[in-house]
């Protein structure tokens, strides 16, 4: 009852609202993106992008790409992290001088089918 008397009481801004199919932009992202804040925030503002009243649509487009950035940093980072962890755990993986910790996963796989 109380989740129901909130959702009534909330009233979404329309520069959040699509004009054909009225979907709400949340629902888009979560549909999407649930389980990723950057990726579903970044999304957020460029559905949004030049809708929203005295908020120029370039202002919409930077906040986005700053959440894509801030995305792909964390993805270098967990990539970073998991090939520094094969490379500590496989001893053939320190004989390569690779960069690229997925490209060396690809390339240790398929050593070992062959």
């Amino acid at each position: 009852m109380k989740v129901l008397i909130l959702k009534k009481m909330r009233k979404t801004p329309k520069y959040y609202i699509g004009k054909h199919k009225q979907i709400e932009a949340f629902d888009v992202v979560l549909d999407f993106q649930e389980s990723n804040y950057n990726l579903g925030t970044a999304i957020t503002y460029l559905l949004r992008a030049g809708n929203k009243p005295n908020n120029p649509m370039s202002q919409d487009i930077k906040k986005a790409i700053a959440h894509l950035e801030k995305e792909l940093e964390h993805q270098q980072s967990k990539n970073l992290n998991h090939f520094e962890y094969f490379k500590s755990h496989h001893a053939s993986a320190t004989q390569t001088t690779e960069q690229d910790g997925m490209a060396l996963l690809y390339k240790q796989s398929d050593q070992e089918k062959n």
